[in-house]
Protein backbone atom coordinates (compact mmCIF):
# COMPACT_ATOMS: atom_id res chain seq x y z
CA UNK A 1 0.00 0.00 0.00
CA UNK A 2 1.23 3.43 -0.78
CA UNK A 3 2.15 6.19 1.75
CA UNK A 4 -0.64 8.35 0.29
CA UNK A 5 -2.96 5.62 0.87
CA UNK A 6 -2.12 4.95 4.60
CA UNK A 7 -2.29 8.48 5.04
CA UNK A 8 -6.32 8.68 3.58
CA UNK A 9 -7.16 5.50 5.36
CA UNK A 10 -6.04 7.11 8.56
CA UNK A 11 -7.65 10.46 7.62
CA UNK A 12 -11.05 8.04 7.13
CA UNK A 13 -10.54 7.07 11.17
CA UNK A 14 -10.19 10.71 12.21
CA UNK A 15 -13.36 11.84 10.73
CA UNK A 16 -14.74 8.92 12.61
CA UNK A 17 -13.56 9.37 15.62
CA UNK A 18 -14.07 13.18 15.61
CA UNK A 19 -17.60 12.71 14.19
CA UNK A 20 -18.12 10.54 17.84
CA UNK A 21 -16.30 13.62 19.78
CA UNK A 22 -18.72 16.58 17.75
CA UNK A 23 -21.82 14.43 18.78
CA UNK A 24 -20.90 13.59 22.54
CA UNK A 25 -20.43 17.79 22.99
CA UNK A 26 -23.34 18.92 21.09
CA UNK A 27 -25.81 16.41 23.07
CA UNK A 28 -23.93 17.45 26.41
CA UNK A 29 -24.65 21.28 25.18
CA UNK A 30 -20.83 22.32 25.68
CA UNK A 31 -19.18 24.66 23.71
CA UNK A 32 -15.83 24.35 22.02
CA UNK A 33 -14.68 27.16 24.26
CA UNK A 34 -15.25 25.22 27.34
CA UNK A 35 -13.26 22.53 26.30
CA UNK A 36 -10.37 24.10 25.15
CA UNK A 37 -7.33 25.29 27.79
CA UNK A 38 -4.10 25.92 27.43
CA UNK A 39 -3.03 22.40 26.36
CA UNK A 40 -5.42 22.36 23.67
CA UNK A 41 -6.80 24.97 21.21
CA UNK A 42 -10.50 26.00 20.40
CA UNK A 43 -9.02 25.38 16.55
CA UNK A 44 -7.69 22.11 17.09
CA UNK A 45 -10.70 20.53 18.41
CA UNK A 46 -12.67 21.50 15.69
CA UNK A 47 -10.19 21.00 12.59
CA UNK A 48 -10.50 17.26 14.86
CA UNK A 49 -13.64 17.22 14.85
CA UNK A 50 -14.37 17.68 11.36
CA UNK A 51 -11.46 15.04 10.38
CA UNK A 52 -9.40 17.62 9.10
CA UNK A 53 -5.85 16.54 12.04
CA UNK A 54 -5.29 14.45 14.40
CA UNK A 55 -5.18 15.10 18.23
CA UNK A 56 -2.04 13.76 20.01
CA UNK A 57 -2.93 10.98 22.70
CA UNK A 58 -2.54 13.39 25.72
CA UNK A 59 -4.00 16.20 24.32
CA UNK A 60 -7.38 14.14 23.21
CA UNK A 61 -7.57 12.63 26.70
CA UNK A 62 -7.15 16.54 28.24
CA UNK A 63 -10.24 17.28 26.22
CA UNK A 64 -12.20 14.02 27.04
CA UNK A 65 -11.77 14.69 30.77
CA UNK A 66 -12.56 18.86 30.00
CA UNK A 67 -15.76 17.29 28.57
CA UNK A 68 -16.54 14.96 31.20
CA UNK A 69 -16.18 11.44 29.56
CA UNK A 70 -14.98 8.54 30.60
CA UNK A 71 -11.99 6.98 27.91
CA UNK A 72 -14.27 3.38 27.98
CA UNK A 73 -17.34 5.34 27.64
CA UNK A 74 -16.01 7.31 24.25
CA UNK A 75 -14.86 4.25 22.95
CA UNK A 76 -18.23 2.34 23.24
CA UNK A 77 -19.69 5.06 21.55
CA UNK A 78 -17.58 5.08 18.68
CA UNK A 79 -17.92 0.91 18.12
CA UNK A 80 -21.92 1.62 18.49
CA UNK A 81 -21.83 4.78 16.29
CA UNK A 82 -19.57 2.23 13.34
CA UNK A 83 -21.57 -1.19 14.48
CA UNK A 84 -25.23 0.43 13.70
CA UNK A 85 -24.75 2.10 10.21
CA UNK A 86 -23.15 -1.39 9.28
CA UNK A 87 -25.92 -3.29 10.68
CA UNK A 88 -28.36 -0.66 8.68
CA UNK A 89 -26.61 -1.67 5.67
CA UNK A 90 -26.21 -5.18 6.01
CA UNK A 91 -30.12 -5.72 6.69
CA UNK A 92 -30.65 -3.89 3.54
CA UNK A 93 -28.89 -6.96 1.45
CA UNK A 94 -30.04 -9.35 2.61
CA UNK A 95 -33.60 -9.30 1.30
CA UNK A 96 -32.53 -8.46 -2.06
CA UNK A 97 -30.21 -11.22 -2.18
CA UNK A 98 -32.35 -14.27 -1.66
CA UNK A 99 -34.98 -11.78 -4.33
CA UNK A 100 -31.96 -11.10 -6.66
CA UNK A 101 -33.16 -8.00 -7.06
CA UNK A 102 -30.74 -5.96 -9.11
CA UNK A 103 -32.98 -2.72 -8.96
CA UNK A 104 -32.35 -3.03 -5.19
CA UNK A 105 -28.93 -3.29 -5.70
CA UNK A 106 -28.01 -0.28 -7.64
CA UNK A 107 -30.63 1.87 -5.45
CA UNK A 108 -28.17 0.95 -2.12
CA UNK A 109 -25.56 1.49 -4.93
CA UNK A 110 -26.48 4.97 -5.29
CA UNK A 111 -27.45 5.35 -1.19
CA UNK A 112 -23.79 4.55 -0.40
CA UNK A 113 -21.98 6.60 -3.00
CA UNK A 114 -24.02 9.51 -2.59
CA UNK A 115 -23.01 9.20 1.23
CA UNK A 116 -19.68 9.15 0.37
CA UNK A 117 -19.57 11.83 -1.64
CA UNK A 118 -21.27 14.25 1.13
CA UNK A 119 -18.82 12.51 3.74
CA UNK A 120 -15.45 11.43 1.70
CA UNK A 121 -13.31 10.59 4.89
CA UNK A 122 -15.64 8.11 5.99
CA UNK A 123 -14.45 5.04 3.91
CA UNK A 124 -17.10 2.76 5.14
CA UNK A 125 -19.34 4.29 2.60
CA UNK A 126 -17.16 3.60 -0.31
CA UNK A 127 -16.31 -0.25 0.93
CA UNK A 128 -20.48 -0.54 0.86
CA UNK A 129 -20.27 0.67 -2.68
CA UNK A 130 -18.09 -2.09 -3.26
CA UNK A 131 -20.02 -4.25 -2.00
CA UNK A 132 -23.29 -3.56 -3.70
CA UNK A 133 -21.40 -3.37 -7.01
CA UNK A 134 -20.51 -6.82 -6.43
CA UNK A 135 -24.09 -8.66 -5.88
CA UNK A 136 -25.10 -6.25 -9.41
CA UNK A 137 -22.14 -8.33 -10.75
CA UNK A 138 -23.25 -11.49 -9.73
CA UNK A 139 -27.03 -11.13 -10.34
CA UNK A 140 -25.82 -9.76 -13.72
CA UNK A 141 -22.69 -10.92 -15.37
CA UNK A 142 -22.79 -8.88 -17.89
CA UNK A 143 -22.01 -6.29 -15.51
CA UNK A 144 -17.97 -6.16 -15.18
CA UNK A 145 -17.17 -5.55 -11.86
CA UNK A 146 -14.07 -2.24 -11.91
CA UNK A 147 -10.66 -3.95 -10.96
CA UNK A 148 -9.59 -0.64 -8.92
CA UNK A 149 -12.40 -1.96 -6.40
CA UNK A 150 -10.44 -5.30 -6.23
CA UNK A 151 -7.18 -2.77 -5.32
CA UNK A 152 -9.34 -1.00 -2.88
CA UNK A 153 -10.44 -4.25 -1.10
CA UNK A 154 -6.87 -5.86 -1.00
CA UNK A 155 -5.46 -2.41 0.48
CA UNK A 156 -8.31 -2.60 2.96
CA UNK A 157 -7.81 -6.22 3.77
CA UNK A 158 -4.40 -6.00 4.62
CA UNK A 159 -4.29 -3.09 6.47
CA UNK A 160 -6.48 -4.00 9.23
CA UNK A 161 -4.93 -6.18 12.61
CA UNK A 162 -8.31 -8.41 12.77
CA UNK A 163 -11.14 -9.72 10.12
CA UNK A 164 -14.36 -9.37 11.87
CA UNK A 165 -17.77 -10.19 10.60
CA UNK A 166 -17.25 -6.88 8.17
CA UNK A 167 -14.34 -7.73 6.88
CA UNK A 168 -15.64 -11.86 6.77
CA UNK A 169 -18.61 -10.24 4.72
CA UNK A 170 -16.25 -8.41 2.56
CA UNK A 171 -14.53 -11.27 1.61
CA UNK A 172 -17.35 -13.79 1.05
CA UNK A 173 -19.00 -11.42 -1.28
CA UNK A 174 -16.27 -10.53 -3.34
CA UNK A 175 -14.82 -14.28 -3.66
CA UNK A 176 -15.83 -14.24 -7.40
CA UNK A 177 -13.16 -11.40 -8.51
CA UNK A 178 -10.01 -12.54 -6.44
CA UNK A 179 -8.18 -15.16 -7.62
CA UNK A 180 -7.86 -18.35 -6.69
CA UNK A 181 -4.06 -18.31 -4.95
CA UNK A 182 -5.24 -15.34 -3.12
CA UNK A 183 -8.68 -16.46 -2.32
CA UNK A 184 -7.13 -19.80 -0.94
CA UNK A 185 -4.84 -17.86 1.06
CA UNK A 186 -7.67 -16.27 2.64
CA UNK A 187 -10.08 -19.25 3.12
CA UNK A 188 -7.22 -21.00 4.61
CA UNK A 189 -6.71 -18.27 7.09
CA UNK A 190 -10.12 -18.15 8.25
CA UNK A 191 -10.24 -21.53 8.31
CA UNK A 192 -7.57 -21.76 11.03
CA UNK A 193 -9.56 -19.45 13.63
CA UNK A 194 -12.97 -20.53 12.50
CA UNK A 195 -13.71 -23.64 15.04
CA UNK A 196 -13.06 -21.29 18.33
CA UNK A 197 -15.29 -18.48 17.28
CA UNK A 198 -18.02 -16.93 18.30
CA UNK A 199 -20.55 -14.66 15.99
CA UNK A 200 -18.50 -14.49 13.51
CA UNK A 201 -18.36 -18.34 12.83
CA UNK A 202 -21.23 -18.26 11.32
CA UNK A 203 -20.30 -15.89 8.65
CA UNK A 204 -17.07 -17.57 8.31
CA UNK A 205 -19.13 -20.91 7.56
CA UNK A 206 -20.74 -19.27 4.80
CA UNK A 207 -16.91 -17.32 3.56
CA UNK A 208 -15.67 -20.51 3.32
CA UNK A 209 -18.52 -22.42 1.31
CA UNK A 210 -18.38 -19.43 -1.16
CA UNK A 211 -14.81 -19.85 -1.58
CA UNK A 212 -15.43 -23.81 -2.18
CA UNK A 213 -17.50 -23.28 -4.81
CA UNK A 214 -15.93 -20.64 -6.74
CA UNK A 215 -12.57 -23.03 -6.42
CA UNK A 216 -14.96 -25.72 -8.33
CA UNK A 217 -15.84 -23.25 -10.56
CA UNK A 218 -12.26 -22.31 -11.90
CA UNK A 219 -11.54 -26.18 -12.02
CA UNK A 220 -9.00 -25.86 -9.17
CA UNK A 221 -10.61 -29.43 -8.04
CA UNK A 222 -7.57 -29.69 -5.60
CA UNK A 223 -7.89 -26.60 -3.45
CA UNK A 224 -11.97 -27.36 -3.44
CA UNK A 225 -10.90 -30.76 -1.71
CA UNK A 226 -9.49 -28.60 0.88
CA UNK A 227 -12.65 -27.20 1.77
CA UNK A 228 -14.85 -30.42 1.53
CA UNK A 229 -12.61 -32.16 3.68
CA UNK A 230 -12.45 -29.42 6.71
CA UNK A 231 -16.28 -27.87 6.08
CA UNK A 232 -18.13 -30.99 7.52
CA UNK A 233 -16.47 -30.17 11.21
CA UNK A 234 -17.80 -26.39 11.06
CA UNK A 235 -21.42 -27.88 10.54
CA UNK A 236 -22.07 -30.36 12.69
CA UNK A 237 -24.80 -28.38 14.28
CA UNK A 238 -27.68 -30.04 12.51
CA UNK A 239 -29.38 -26.20 13.01
CA UNK A 240 -27.14 -25.01 10.43
CA UNK A 241 -29.63 -26.22 8.10
CA UNK A 242 -28.80 -23.61 5.37
CA UNK A 243 -25.46 -24.17 5.66
CA UNK A 244 -25.52 -27.99 5.28
CA UNK A 245 -27.63 -28.15 2.37
CA UNK A 246 -25.23 -25.74 0.67
CA UNK A 247 -22.47 -27.62 1.36
CA UNK A 248 -24.63 -30.82 0.14
CA UNK A 249 -25.42 -29.35 -3.07
CA UNK A 250 -21.28 -28.01 -3.45
CA UNK A 251 -20.16 -31.61 -2.93
CA UNK A 252 -22.33 -32.34 -5.71
CA UNK A 253 -21.04 -30.24 -7.86
CA UNK A 254 -17.44 -31.16 -6.79
CA UNK A 255 -18.73 -34.67 -7.87
CA UNK A 256 -20.21 -33.60 -11.14
CA UNK A 257 -16.90 -31.60 -12.52
CA UNK A 258 -14.71 -34.62 -10.95
CA UNK A 259 -16.00 -37.26 -13.41
CA UNK A 260 -19.66 -38.11 -11.53
CA UNK A 261 -21.63 -36.71 -13.49
CA UNK A 262 -24.98 -38.26 -13.06
CA UNK A 263 -23.83 -39.16 -9.67
CA UNK A 264 -23.24 -35.40 -8.99
CA UNK A 265 -26.31 -34.33 -10.59
CA UNK A 266 -28.44 -36.74 -8.11
CA UNK A 267 -26.62 -34.73 -5.35
CA UNK A 268 -27.64 -31.32 -6.38
CA UNK A 269 -31.20 -32.58 -7.32
CA UNK A 270 -31.14 -33.91 -3.74
CA UNK A 271 -30.18 -30.23 -2.31
CA UNK A 272 -33.03 -28.58 -4.48
CA UNK A 273 -35.50 -30.89 -3.24
CA UNK A 274 -34.84 -30.31 0.12
CA UNK A 275 -34.84 -26.27 0.16
CA UNK A 276 -38.41 -26.79 -2.13
CA UNK A 277 -39.59 -29.13 0.66
CA UNK A 278 -38.76 -26.57 3.53
CA UNK A 279 -40.89 -23.79 1.51
CA UNK A 280 -37.66 -21.66 0.31
CA UNK A 281 -38.98 -20.99 -3.08
CA UNK A 282 -36.46 -18.42 -4.08
CA UNK A 283 -33.52 -20.47 -3.08
CA UNK A 284 -34.81 -23.62 -4.62
CA UNK A 285 -35.49 -21.17 -7.49
CA UNK A 286 -31.96 -20.11 -7.87
CA UNK A 287 -29.87 -23.25 -7.67
CA UNK A 288 -32.37 -24.56 -10.28
CA UNK A 289 -31.21 -22.04 -12.48
CA UNK A 290 -27.68 -22.65 -11.38
CA UNK A 291 -27.71 -26.65 -11.84
CA UNK A 292 -29.22 -26.15 -15.77
CA UNK A 293 -25.86 -24.27 -16.03
CA UNK A 294 -23.60 -26.43 -14.22
CA UNK A 295 -25.54 -29.83 -15.89
CA UNK A 296 -26.15 -28.90 -19.48
CA UNK A 297 -23.74 -30.83 -21.03
CA UNK A 298 -24.87 -33.77 -19.39
CA UNK A 299 -28.55 -33.22 -20.64
CA UNK A 300 -26.82 -32.80 -24.02
CA UNK A 301 -25.19 -35.82 -23.95
CA UNK A 302 -28.83 -37.39 -23.65
CA UNK A 303 -30.04 -35.55 -26.27
CA UNK A 304 -32.43 -32.66 -23.79
CA UNK A 305 -32.22 -29.26 -25.29
CA UNK A 306 -33.18 -26.36 -22.94
CA UNK A 307 -35.17 -23.70 -24.00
Amino acid sequence: MTITKQNEKRMHKYEEIGKVFHDFRVNRNISLKQIADENVSISQISRFERGESDLSVSKFLIALENMKVETGEFMDALQKNHDSETIEFMSKLVPLEYKRDIAGFRKLFDEQRDKYKKNPSIYQYKLNMILAQSFICKCDPDVPFPKEYIDEVADYLFMVEQWKIYELILIGNLYLFFDIPLLDKMGKEIMGTAIDRGKAKDVEIITLLNIFETCIHRENLEAAGFYMDNIPQLIEDEILLYERNLYHFLVGLFNYKNGDKAGGKAIMDQAIQIYEWLGCRNLADNYKKDLEKYTYDLLAERGVTLE
